[in-house]
């Protein structure tokens, strides 16, 4: 019996190395009607994992995939519905000793001196369009926020895969549109 416990602890505390508190997920997402189509508004809430926190040291850029589904049927099929997809670009530059946060769809650039602070100003509402035809009507919007591993080195790629470090993922958000009459009447 004591043997049992002996080896219990240790597989016990492997396991809460192995899971941690890093995680990524959008804070207090919406939907807003603009005259282009749907915005999808949110902050992110980022903390990082110890292995992201080593590769931005050592000169990785890590990249974050926001996946955005528009559908307007009932049913959802994942080949029917609109897909809109955004990145942005989180680097340290050693010679400055500045992080780097980089919007890859409006090429956008901010640079802080402070990893924390990057973290705070993701947590400010932004908002990433889902473009649509005029008159095109959304029931659904389906939104997740994850670590794009592919946009790693090539080195890099295959062991993410399997360290659960790398697994920055938040569930899909199903958020509903508001109508288009109280969006007009702002």
């Amino acid at each position: 019996m004591a043997a049992m416990v002996f080896i219990t602890l240790p597989l016990a505390a492997c396991r809460s190395e192995r899971e941690g508190d890093w995680q990524v997920d959008f804070i207090e997402p919406r939907l807003v009607w603009t005259r282009e189509g749907l915005d999808f508004v949110a902050g992110v809430d980022l903390d990082p994992s110890p292995a992201m926190l080593e590769a931005l040291d050592r000169g990785v850029s890590v990249t974050f995939l926001i996946a955005l589904r528009a559908s307007s049927g009932q049913v959802w099929l994942p080949g029917l519905d609109e897909r809109r997809r955004h990145r942005f670009r989180i680097s340290y530059l050693p010679l400055s000793r500045h992080y780097q946060l980089v919007d890859l769809h409006n090429g956008t650039r901010s640079t802080y001196p402070r990893l924390n602070m990057l973290v705070r100003s993701l947590r400010e509402a932004r908002s990433w369009r889902i473009p649509l035809a005029p008159g095109e009507a959304v029931s659904v919007v389906r939104a997740r926020i994850q670590l794009d591993r592919t946009r790693l080195p090539s080195p890099m790629r295959l062991p993410t895969w399997f360290e659960p470090q790398w697994h920055l993922v938040s569930e899909w958000r199903e958020l509903i549109p508001p109508s288009r009459e109280t969006a007009d009447d702002r």
